[in-house]
């Protein structure tokens, strides 16, 4: 079974998201089979210059079950290579 994480990142409105998405596949591994978008924000809270993007991420592994742990230490991971590769934030 696969295991999804959600996670939204505000970056400059710049920014593509592609450029997000392959940092997220270079960190994250083979153990990543699908990334979607699905939701772009702009307004309260975010700053004129920025957008929030939201990712959907989906974790599995064709031989075995991974276990919540595995996962969060892997989204963890990808979370923190993000954002101190590209200077992004993660939205709350």
């Amino acid at each position: 079974p696969s295991i999804i994480k959600d996670v939204a990142f505000v970056m400059p409105k710049t920014m593509n998201s592609l450029e997000v998405e392959k940092e997220i596949r270079r960190s994250s591994g083979k153990l990543l089979k699908n990334i979607t978008v699905f939701d772009v924000y702009v307004g309260e809270n975010v700053k004129e210059d920025e957008k929030s993007i939201a990712y959907s991420l989906t974790f599995g592994d064709e031989t075995r079950t991974l276990t919540s742990e595995e996962v969060n230490e892997l989204f963890n991971k990808v979370i923190d290579e993000v954002t101190k590769k590209l200077n992004l934030t993660i939205r709350n």
